[in-house]
């Protein structure tokens, strides 16, 4: 089976801005209510129960003190007030384009205008817009209902016509053309967002291509299910899951082709999962599927990254004219191999919420897994104890650092953290520095070598590839990231500021390379090196938090990178220019 992934899925601007917003505040803030459910999840509501956030009903269920968020939907101006009144401290997490339409309702209702709103009458947006418009004001959910509405409304009075914001676009066009028709003087607002335009366009191009859709969404989520309706206006059957567990394989497996569509309140983790699952349904066996699966194995058993680190040590070594040997490239493979594994199976909440495909991967090769990890380390520092007392010390000081990076160290009262792994921005900043370490600076002292200039501009390389690489992990995990309560530098300035930094610490590098083929420490490699560099800024640039990516082909391209600048040093070394 075929899957097709529609390109916008997963949180709008302002779902997004509400999580974010409140996942921030969760961190910093003990006692955080939600007036009502921050958006209609399941699994996200679970996620901040977990981190503490409560939710209210009413505003009486608010204790004094508390801090309490207004979620994207938005509230009535009365609610507001009570809000003010009991001096709590608000945040605002209402979606602006909310804003604009309650305002155009308390503009309509200021100028004695009846305002007619098309939307579920017990949605929370909606009875915030009905709020906001005042005494006049209708409800409508289709066309009998607008027809009811218009023979109730005296024939003087002028109308506005409004749309809840998630609206289904087919039915509020109907609807437009009967008011036009019936009150031709009717004054329409275009109130419907653009995200939710987007969204069904999406998939009613998506159903044209396909046998069936699956849509991934809370069952409440009133934007999930007018996703589910355009599809099966469309033609063709649609499912409406929550999570992997609600997808109907015997019927899926079916279709040759199905397309998958996911609601403004969707996180992203939770549509890998479910994009997943869907890609083992109906899989037919083929020399071509038994390759894919080899290749999956080695991408989420940490063999590929192992593996292009131990590339990158050969175009370290080569880069500061040391000759290259197998067991320098041993020593950081297998080092890299376990501090992966073992920092991945620690880490279960976060394997959980951003790499779901890895959770059974990691289940049913334990054993051999765990196994594997502490050899590595063990070997490790058996080859760099033959190596002699230097590399020894060096990588058994690296070893620890990463198996207490999780544990608790120190009180948080003193350094506000109480491991390594809790300092902000301290996951990014510790691989960079630590793959420099290993790749970089380690080969000196195992070939005997001193340390020159070259060392230190191909520790600057090795230090942007692997910095760079991490925020671009980082960048992609961010809404997971945020969620499990981890302070990434995404998580910390934005995605915006990280790339900005990235590109910053990569352009440093380039002038770096540049300079050191200009002063003669190293060849020509330098400047050819700088293609890595672009790439890495590619990379940076184009992954966006938002987005669903592919964890293998994402891996493969990432690390690819790493394996390409290998290949450049073993060129220039054939071409005898090194």
């Amino acid at each position: 089976m075929k899957v097709k992934l529609a390109r916008t899925s997963g949180f709008c601007y302002g779902v997004r801005r509400a999580v974010n917003r409140t996942f921030d505040e969760a961190l910093h803030v003990d006692n955080l209510y939600t007036l009502g459910e921050l958006i209609h999840n399941p699994q996200v509501l679970e996620i901040l129960k977990l981190r503490g956030v409560k939710i209210a009903e009413s505003v009486d269920e608010i204790p004094d003190g508390a801090s309490v968020i207004i979620r994207s939907h938005g509230v009535s101006p009365q609610i507001k007030a009570e809000l003010g009144k009991r001096g709590l401290r608000i945040i605002d997490a209402t979606c602006p384009r909310v804003i604009r339409v309650q305002q155009l309702a308390e503009r309509a209702g200021r100028r004695a205008r009846h305002v007619i709103i098309f939307g579920d009458r017990e949605h929370s947006e909606v009875k915030g817009i009905a709020a906001h418009a005042g005494r006049r004001v209708s409800i409508v959910k289709d066309l009998k209902g607008l027809r009811r509405a218009l023979r109730r409304i005296p024939r003087k009075e002028k109308i506005t016509l409004l749309a809840q914001s998630t609206q289904n676009l087919s039915a509020w066009e109907k609807l437009k053309r009967e008011v036009c028709r019936l009150k031709p003087d009717v004054q329409i607002h275009e109130t419907i967002c653009g995200a939710t335009d987007e969204r069904q366009s999406e998939v009613r191009q998506l159903a044209k291509e396909v046998k069936a859709m699956v849509v991934v969404g809370g069952l409440r989520s009133a934007n999930t299910r007018r996703l589910a309706e355009v599809a099966t206006e469309e033609g063709i059957p649609a499912f409406h899951v929550e999570t992997e567990a609600d997808l109907a394989a015997n019927k899926l497996g079916r279709f040759e082709v199905v397309g998958m569509a996911a609601g403004a309140s969707t996180p992203s983790w939770m549509i890998r999962r479910v994009l997943h699952a869907m890609e083992l349904v109906g899989k037919r066996r083929s020399f071509i599927s038994f390759l894919q699966e080899v290749w999956r194995f080695i991408v989420r058993s940490n063999i590929l990254v192992a593996f292009a680190a131990a590339q990158l040590v050969y175009t370290s070594s080569r880069l500061q004219g040391i000759e290259p040997e197998l067991y320098y490239q041993w020593i950081v493979a297998a080092y890299i191999f376990g501090m992966h594994l073992l920092n991945h199976f620690t880490d279960v909440f976060s394997i959980q919420i951003n790499y779901p495909a890895r959770v059974g991967f990691y289940a049913r090769f334990r054993r051999l897994l765990l196994t594997l990890g502490l050899l590595g380390i063990g070997s490790t520092l058996v080859v760099s104890y033959l190596l002699g007392p230097f590399t020894f010390i060096l990588i058994l000081a690296m070893s620890l650092l990463g198996l207490i990076y999780r544990v608790e160290l120190f009180g948080k009262r003193r350094l506000g953290a109480r491991r390594l792994m809790d300092i902000p921005g301290s996951k990014d900043l510790f691989l960079g520095l630590a793959w420099t370490v290993v790749i970089a600076l380690l080969v000196v002292p195992a070939s005997g070598s001193t340390f020159s200039p070259a060392t230190g501009i191909t520790a600057l390389f090795v230090f942007s590839l692997a910095f760079t690489r991490s925020l671009v992990y980082s960048i992609r995990d961010v809404q997971g990231d945020r969620m499990v309560g981890r302070e990434t530098i995404p998580v910390l300035i934005g995605e915006s500021l990280t790339r900005r930094l990235g590109a910053v610490v990569l352009f440093l590098a380039a002038c770096g390379l540049v300079a050191s083929f200009i002063l003669g420490w190293c060849s020509v490699l330098a400047l050819l090196l700088i293609f890595n560099l672009v790439y890495a800024f590619v990379m940076l640039w184009l992954t966006r938090g938002e987005k669903v990516y592919s964890d293998v082909l994402f891996d493969t391209i990432v690390e690819g990178n790493l394996i390409c600048s290998h290949l450049l040093a073993y060129g220039v070394h054939l071409a005898g220019i090194a």
